[in-house]
């Protein structure tokens, strides 16, 4: 443990934003994608100089698919450049499909396959605005959640990953899918399809992927697995690759017996300890660290439903783990062994928009910062 308990300081998001991500570069700039409260699919980008207590002016993340943001993903490169995975809703599949295509497939017994567009989008070299968004999924299809963003701390490249399949068909044919740009998303690699067995995918989880400080590469998922005609088993799994992608090795981290669907996100961090994941199973919300033999952390029992966690890592060590249970921010700090640390814990009242969470980044001093959503939200 630390000598010095780490601070948690909250911070309300300008703008109106809910729904945020955030990563802090070297720099010690965090850079926060946000959904916009008041436009609804408009995703927005500001910065946050935290020893200056400043933000930037708000700007758009979409330019094509302008407020049709149904879910993200955001990761930062080593220079700084954000990059952002949106998986746009049917408004997008109608614009690029045509309306005739799109009413013919939308009236179909293959309906949900409107949904087969992923866009990577990425701030430009003066950091003034974003680039055109582009498809970076092909031909795949078969995603409600959206998939995941990588950047490598060591060098240009950026890894997206999304679950789905060529052809119509039930979420437990589907099967994990990579792209790679080796120019900080400039170009992208043809889908290439990773070589393991996920068990399939549930269709409504997000998936969250993040690298190591040697550009090892960790993706959790949430795979599906058909029991009955209305039941599944959806268990959290990790996977990860030591050489860029090429082979993979998974670990089940949690069961999940009996489920339908349960659309729970998952949330990483990547520190000089290691690599540590939040994910939630049958109402509550846990995190672990990537490793062997993997231990199991909940959140503390309040007699509430704990649910959408996310978490960061310091240079000691020590996490920050959240939750929301019902609109309320919960949160508590623990060291790195695990352990809950005393007079390091708080709540926010009502403070969650519904589907929101917090977001939070350790800052250099190994304190923390703690994103809540701009607006006080309705009960």
């Amino acid at each position: 443990m630390s000598l010095a308990e780490p601070k948690v300081t909250t911070v309300k998001l300008p703008y109106g934003g809910i729904r945020p991500q955030a990563a802090i570069d070297e720099a010690g700039v965090v850079h926060i994608i946000q959904s916009d409260s008041k436009v609804r699919g408009q995703l927005v980008y500001v910065k946050h100089m935290p020893d200056r207590g400043e933000f930037s002016e708000p700007v758009n993340v979409l330019r094509k698919a302008s407020e049709m943001a149904a879910g993200y993903n955001m990761t930062v490169s080593k220079d700084g450049r954000v990059h952002v995975l949106t998986r746009p809703n049917p408004k997008y599949s109608k614009w690029a499909l045509g309306e005739e295509k799109f009413t013919a497939m939308f009236k179909s017994k293959a309906r949900f396959f409107v949904l087969r567009y992923m866009l990577h989008s990425r701030l430009n070299d003066d950091g003034s605005a974003f680039e055109d968004e582009i498809n970076i999924v092909g031909d795949t299809i078969g995603f409600e959640g959206v998939g995941a963003i990588a950047a490598d701390p060591n060098g240009p490249n950026v890894y997206a990953f999304w679950a789905g399949q060529m052809e119509p068909g039930p979420e437990m044919g589907r099967v994990m899918y990579m792209a790679v740009s080796k120019d900080e998303g400039k170009n992208w690699s043809m889908p290439i399809e990773l070589d393991i067995d996920i068990e399939g995918n549930c269709r409504c989880c997000p998936i969250q992927a993040t690298m190591d400080a040697e550009g090892g590469i960790y993706l959790v998922h949430r795979n599906s697995v058909k029991t009955s005609a209305t039941s599944w088993d959806k268990d959290t799994f990790l996977l990860v690759s030591k050489d860029s992608g090429k082979t993979w090795n998974k670990t089940r981290i949690q069961k999940w017996e009996k489920c339908g669907c349960p659309g729970a996100p998952y949330s990483m961090a990547s520190g000089p300890e290691g690599v540590y994941f939040g994910f939630s199973t049958r109402g509550i919300s846990s995190f672990a660290k990537a490793g062997d033999p993997l231990k199991i952390i909940p959140a503390p029992k309040s007699g509430k439903t704990s649910m959408r966690p996310m978490l960061a890592t310091n240079k000691s060590g020590e996490v920050l783990f959240t939750w929301v249970e019902m609109q309320d921010i919960a949160w508590q700090v623990f060291d790195k062994h695990g352990k809950a640390i005393d007079n390091a814990a708080g709540r926010l009242d009502g403070a969650a928009a519904k589907w929101s969470h917090p977001a939070v980044v350790a800052v250099k001093s190994g304190d923390f910062l703690l994103y809540h959503d701009g607006i006080t939200p309705s009960k």
